[in-house]
């Protein structure tokens, strides 16, 4: 092992891994830092985000004073002012192409972000693809997508795909795949 990392082999246990974190690094690159916004419209996956991050050697950035005011002035009362960004569960894509327009002007404070998002009544999975697809083209950083509820979100997978950009169908996986390519910097 101490032989693949002076390498910069990463290893993996599984195929699917591997195949993962071949996709991660083939669409983004490595991440020139670990600094990391988590972006969901589930509190529960937004809590799990800290622990996965901590686990996998990703730092969650604290949000300055500044941009949580920005954040306020669009966000329902109900959203989490830090990070990660827990934008409440009737969150569509127009409020999450709000805070990626946020995130976008304020991309100088982190390298990574994590769009995590669940099915809901109000989530076009479509629609929120297409505005992580703009995000990631104006904000040249690495950009994950967790796109979570299987088949529910499949037409927005498949947007995130032929764009180059990960999704990954369960949060621990795409920590764990940032994490090791965070490994080799």
């Amino acid at each position: 092992m101490a032989a693949f990392r002076q390498s910069g082999v990463i290893t993996t246990h599984s195929l699917r891994e591997a195949f993962q974190i071949g996709e991660l690094l083939a669409s983004e690159d490595y991440p020139k830092g670990k600094r990391a916004i988590v972006i969901s419209n589930a509190g529960g996956f937004a809590v799990l985000s800290t622990d996965y991050a901590e686990k996998y050697g990703i730092e969650i950035i604290d949000l300055s004073k500044g941009l949580i005011e920005e954040l306020n002035s669009f966000l329902t009362p109900e959203w989490s002012p830090e990070n990660p960004l827990d934008i409440v569960g009737d969150s569509g894509a127009d409020r999450y192409a709000r805070v990626f327009d946020v995130m976008i002007r304020n991309q100088d404070k982190w390298d990574i972000a994590f769009v995590v998002a669940v099915p809901s009544a109000i989530l076009d999975s479509k629609h929120l693809a297409q505005e992580v697809v703009r995000f990631s083209n104006h904000a040249h950083k690495m950009i994950v997508g967790c796109l979570l509820g299987g088949n529910s979100m499949k037409s927005g997978v498949n947007i995130l795909r032929m764009a180059s950009i990960p999704n990954f169908p369960e949060l621990d996986e795409a920590f764990d795949a940032v994490g090791k390519s965070l490994s080799l910097r």
